[in-house]
């Protein structure tokens, strides 16, 4: 899972010059103004996204989502849109064809969700986020002075307040699950303003800054905790709004976010089939792994190289090399030539939903390039059951998909590409069937490409992962169109998915908060028929690098326009980037 939850970072194309990294009017030339025009505003509203995108003009600035905002943003949201679509398409070449198909898909889907989701009156958890990534960003990675850093850290942390005032007015009445959430997210959020903030201001030397972080902090901390106060006593009694989106509304979110046409049903109906052929595969692996042949035994022999706490970094850390080994053996793809990945524990804010994550720089930034593997740790306050569930999930076999899928060559190697994409659109504005999709369908074509050595146990690991995706795809789906309530979800999760209850509840409450995030099975099977298309059409000529390498150049983009552009690219074929 990438830690941006649904779009990467914007790439700075290798062609390009490093000058004046916050000039997006430079960084555009030869690019259509009208993309120039929507980054600038898009900062103008959320300035945070410009620091995680490493542009660093924005950096002091955490503006609060109030009505006005929202009235102000969707207004020009669609002004803007009237003159995209006004563009005659047909008189641009073909690369800017995808790029205009990118762009307008980034409006679609960020006006669903003011307009349709409306997350700023739905999420508490937005909040949450809101009040603690945007101070992250400057405080881990050294694109400048400990101090400088520090400095801009204290001017959002002195918006802390505002933004979380506006919160209590924005919220309506969200699903009760939603505020849960968001209650768990913020205690996570108290212990990074008490520790993490404070164990950074100790790094620079300069006592004025570090009285302005003490005096900026502390207020911070009083907010948070009088926001906690408001979720658990005000809006979580009241907190009664309904879960499910409506089969209408997630099937145009499929199209505003993804830009996928298949109807829900249909994608249903696939799902249920795929979770019975994978777990009679799992039943084949599992005769060649336990006496009994059973595939709970069998999960049960993986789940014995399971680390202990203590250890948990290092077994993740030592499969990053052993993936990058096979890598550098195998023509799978083109490596990139300079990596600077940590292994690190989650944040604390991000824990609850997450088992790992990517969190890598804004790939704008020119002068930090931390990548972090962020892998969520033990909880002290778990039971000895859900510890050891816990640290099941991270045994050596499904930990060395984990790493495929979160670094090397799913989503690192995916961010490290785009650094070199020639297209500013579609290095910036990505959906999630792409970024999950790409980093998914790297499990399998891994274990094809021969990763594991043929061992069962590295195949019935990759299998019961793309399992847990397949639920995810049903569960989401079912409980937002079909009925499906949470409880029955969890349910799926553990019964036709063989997951421990802590993990099965864990996806039952994601698939409650986001109807669409079976995107990782969705994108998986679109790039496969994709790469089935291009086979068929290259022959003998087909090679796997050349695949993936021109798949991962037509950056982050929906993946029908990512389709456009590689058949264009490898087979010479025109298609709508456009068309549903």
């Amino acid at each position: 899972m990438l830690a941006a939850a649904c779009v990467l970072a914007v790439a700075r194309p290798a062609r390009c010059p490093a000058a004046t990294p916050d000039s997006v009017a430079v960084r555009t030339t030869n690019v259509d103004p009208l993309l120039a025009e929507y980054f600038e505003r898009w900062f103008d509203f959320h300035p945070e996204e410009a620091t995680r995108l490493g542009l660093h003009r924005w950096d002091g600035k955490l503006v609060p989502i109030t009505q006005a905002s929202v009235e102000a943003e969707t207004a020009w949201l669609h002004e803007f849109r009237q003159r995209l679509v006004a563009v005659n398409t047909a008189k641009l070449a073909f690369p800017r064809r995808l790029d205009h198909a990118a762009l307008l898909a980034a409006v679609d889907r960020r006006l669903f969700d003011l307009e349709v989701t409306r997350s700023f009156e739905r999420n508490p958890n937005l909040y949450v986020s809101l009040i603690t990534s945007p101070i992250q960003a400057l405080l881990e990675r050294s694109f400048a002075s400990d101090c400088s850093r520090l400095h801009s850290a204290v001017k959002r942390l002195r918006a802390v307040p505002e933004v979380l005032r506006a919160a209590t007015i924005n919220l309506k009445n969200p699903p009760r699950i939603y505020t849960d959430v968001a209650i768990d997210q913020l205690r996570g959020a108290l212990r990074f303003y008490r520790e993490t903030v404070p164990e950074m201001a100790g790094r620079c030397k300069d006592a004025p800054v570090q009285a302005d972080v003490a005096e900026a902090d502390s207020q911070a901390v009083r907010a948070a905790a009088d926001f906690l106060d408001y979720l658990e006593s005000d809006l979580r009694p009241r907190s009664t709004g309904e879960i499910a989106f409506g089969r209408d509304a997630v099937q145009r979110k499929l199209w505003a976010d993804e830009r996928e046409s298949a109807p829900v049903e249909s994608l249903l109906t696939r799902g249920w089939y795929e979770i019975g052929a994978t777990r009679e595969r799992m039943r084949a692996l599992a005769r060649r792994i336990a006496p009994s042949g059973e595939v709970q035994d069998a999960l049960d022999s993986l789940a014995r190289d399971t680390p202990e706490p203590s250890q948990q970094l290092a077994l993740i850390r030592a499969e990053v090399d052993t993936v990058r080994l096979f890598l550098r053996g195998h023509a799978v793809l083109s490596r990139p030539h300079h990596e600077h990945l940590i292994v690190r524990e989650t944040p604390t804010f991000s824990r609850s939903l997450n088992f790992a994550s990517l969190d890598p720089p804004g790939v704008w930034e020119s002068n930090a390039d931390e990548a972090y593997l962020n892998v969520t740790p033990v909880d002290s306050t778990w039971s000895e059951t859900q510890k050891r569930d816990h640290l099941a999930f991270f045994n050596r076999w499904n930990a060395a998909i984990v790493v495929v899928h979160e670094a090397l060559p799913g989503h690192y190697y995916q961010f490290l590409s785009l650094r070199n994409v020639n297209s500013r659109v579609r290095a910036a504005l990505g959906c999630r069937s792409n970024i999950e999709g790409w980093a998914h369908y790297c499990e399998q074509m891994m274990v094809e490409e021969g990763f594991g050595g043929g061992n069962p146990r590295t195949a019935l690991a990759q299998q019961w992962l793309a399992l847990q995706r397949l639920g995810r795809l049903v569960a989401g789906l079912s409980i937002h169109t079909a009925g499906m309530s949470v409880t029955m979800a969890d349910s799926l999760f553990q019964n036709q998915c063989w997951m421990t209850p802590i993990t099965a509840a864990r996806e039952a409450r994601r698939g409650a908060l986001d109807p669409t995030y079976g995107v990782y099975t969705l994108g998986k099977w679109r790039i496969l028929a994709l790469r089935d298309e291009v086979r068929a059409a290259m022959g003998d000529h087909y090679s796997a690098r050349a695949f993936h390498d021109a798949l991962l150049a037509q950056g982050i983009a929906p993946l029908p326009i990512v389709r456009a552009g590689v058949l264009h690219a490898l087979t010479g074929r025109t298609v709508d980037p456009g068309a549903p």
